[in-house]
């Protein structure tokens, strides 16, 4: 008997869901770009569980004939595609025609339609993947498509699933995404039978990302008006000089009304910032880019995540044009690099020369007498160079208002600030937090901090943890509300992040945390020590951020102090150097070139 064999129809299918079905917000995904390509005006959105248990879309587009509705159940069957020539010219949202079915077959699955004109319409039964029930329905015109019980009978599959308010979390920003691509359509989401929002339609992007974001999120970004480059046109918002976010997570990039991941554009807009925006700090954007569909492939990745560009010098020039706008220095935008005359403007070095020996004997003083010095950290104040104690470099002056110049018997030694008072304070903080001594500032008027659903889940599921980072937290108003975004209210946060604004601080730490949950495989009980790094290193480079950098010699001179006292003083938290050396021998090569 031969050894190969095909696969039945709901195998197939269940192989294909491996693709196209990933979490709940994945089959989100799917079943909304149908509503929106079948042209609904208005789609509500309900899901219990997370999604798991049920999601359910709802929409008044045009619907389908019976004989339709049972064929969009069969693979590879699509209303997009006639030829191989059609698929370089898709312009609709979804067209694999593998979506129903893959889900159908991981589920417990009903569809309701109902064409404009019939009288009547179809309701199809599927139960992992077999069809058990066929009959009219008298529904609104439209499509509902039901899921219950994802992979119920893949269990193996189930398992790698999230918990209810992380998949909850990734549904409410599928919408989000989904909302601001189209603001013409009216949404309304529904959890566990309460409403999370309702969004009207609206011709503005304006008023779209202020009801989904807040007004501050949108304060953050200036408009781009519609330009075109290279018959790319680009539309949507930049972030005004300096506004920036570790993450890239408020980075909204639209090619042809599909929001993509794509690195060519983010490192795009980050270029455009150099000079403006701090290393390391990603400019909020929310950007759509239109071009001829003939130029990019969308069936590059199952889940049309990714697409592949013809062009892509020309869309990265645009995106760089669009950054531009806002910016208000193309020149500079484009190349990454400002003019000479800058470079030399900013390189303001004022060399002092004082003996080392002073050092020493103010060291001996403090170390007889038991006193303490303020680090800079903790003050501005400013001690005689003398009453501080020997460091192994001579201070040179400041470069650019970001690096000390340090010499040292090898050569020059260049500390980036930042970096230096990031890792000082992360030794610090992760001290006090193995100790359990984190203090925390109450606030004098207790701070409403407007954030996304996803966001606000997270923070209220997990409080506990908030509060031993020293953040005191809590809903504030009305749980539902008209708009996505939703208040809370903080009461505390630790005395040594006061500086950070707070919506920063609570944003900054939502993020990192999910990411640490997302990289650690360790039981439950030995995930203390990471949670004391993440917050530690969370809060060092707010921290480091929101800081003012230490000025004159005296501050210097501490400031390197301190850094050396540190467990790992040359490098910071996340692994970037704090300090780099050029040795008399590399200077020499350099200058006999």
């Amino acid at each position: 008997m031969g050894r190969i064999h095909l696969l039945s129809d709901i195998v197939a299918n269940q192989v294909a869901a491996g693709e196209v079905v990933e979490r709940p917000a994945s089959v989100l995904k799917e079943l909304i770009e149908n509503s929106i390509d079948a042209g609904a005006k208005k789609i509500l959105v309900e899901f219990n569980g997370g999604g798991v248990e049920l999601l359910r879309i709802t929409d008044d587009g045009s619907g389908m004939d019976r004989s339709d509705a049972l064929l969009s159940l069969e693979r590879h069957a699509t209303s997009k595609i006639r030829t191989i020539h059609d698929l370089a010219l898709v312009n609709t949202l979804g067209f694999r025609g593998e979506a129903l079915p893959s889900i159908a077959s991981v589920s417990r699955f009903r569809l309701i339609t109902r064409q404009q004109e019939m009288e009547v319409g179809t309701e199809i039964k599927v139960e992992g993947g077999k069809i058990v029930e066929v009959k009219e329905s008298g529904e609104a015109p439209g499509t509902k498509i039901e899921m219950r019980d994802l992979f119920y009978n893949v269990p193996a599959r189930r398992k790698f699933l999230k918990g209810e308010q992380t998949e909850a979390a990734h549904l409410i920003a599928q919408l989000q995404f989904l909302a601001v691509a189209h603001p013409e359509i009216a949404w309304t989401c529904v959890r566990d039978g309460k409403e999370v929002f309702r969004l009207g339609a609206t011709e503005s992007l304006a008023v779209r990302l202020s009801d989904l974001y807040g007004s501050p999120f949108l304060k953050r970004m200036k408009e781009v008006m519609p330009l075109e480059v290279d018959g790319i046109v680009v539309r949507g918002f930049f972030a005004r000089p300096g506004e920036g976010r570790s993450d890239r997570s408020h980075q909204l990039l639209f090619v042809n009304g599909r929001i993509i991941r794509n690195n060519l554009l983010s490192q795009a807009l980050r270029e455009a910032c150099d000079g403006i925006l701090p290393k390391g700090l990603h400019p909020p954007a929310v950007l759509f880019f239109e071009l001829d569909p003939a130029k990019l492939d969308c069936n590059v990745h199952p889940a049309k995540r990714e697409i592949r560009f013809q062009e892509p010098a020309k869309l990265k020039a645009a995106a760089l044009r669009a950054a531009a706008r806002v910016m208000g220095n193309f020149e500079q935008a484009a190349t990454g690099i400002p003019p000479l005359q800058e470079i030399a403007r900013s390189y303001q070095v004022q060399r002092r020369e004082y003996p080392t020996e002073l050092f020493s004997e103010r060291n001996a003083i403090i170390e007889e007498k038991g006193e303490r010095h303020a680090s800079p950290l903790e003050t501005s104040v400013q001690e005689p160079i003398a009453a501080i104690e020997k460091i192994p470099f001579r201070y040179l002056g400041n470069l650019a208002q970001r690096y000390l110049l340090l010499e040292e018997e090898e050569g020059l030694v260049l500390l980036e600030i930042s970096g230096a008072l990031e890792r000082i304070t992360y030794d610090a903080l992760y001290q006090t937090l193995l100790r359990g001594a984190l203090q925390r500032q109450p606030l004098l008027l207790p701070q409403v901090v407007e954030l996304s659903p996803a966001e606000s889940s997270w923070i209220m599921a997990h409080q506990e943890l908030l509060e031993k980072a020293g953040v005191e937290v809590e809903l504030f108003g009305e749980e539902t509300r008209a708009s996505v975004s939703q208040s809370l209210k903080v009461d505390a946060v630790p005395v040594i992040a006061a500086q950070v604004p707070v919506a920063t601080l609570l944003q900054q730490l939502v993020h990192d945390f999910q990411q640490e949950e997302s990289r650690s495989s360790l039981k439950e009980g030995k995930r203390v020590l990471a949670v004391e790094e993440t917050l530690a290193r969370s809060v060092s480079g707010m921290v480091a951020q929101a800081k003012k950098l230490p000025e004159g010699e005296t501050a210097a001179v501490m400031l390197v102090r301190d850094l050396l006292r540190c467990s790992l003083p040359y490098s910071t938290p996340s692994g970037k150097p704090t300090m780099i050396q050029l040795s008399q021998t590399e200077l020499r090569r350099k200058f006999s070139k």
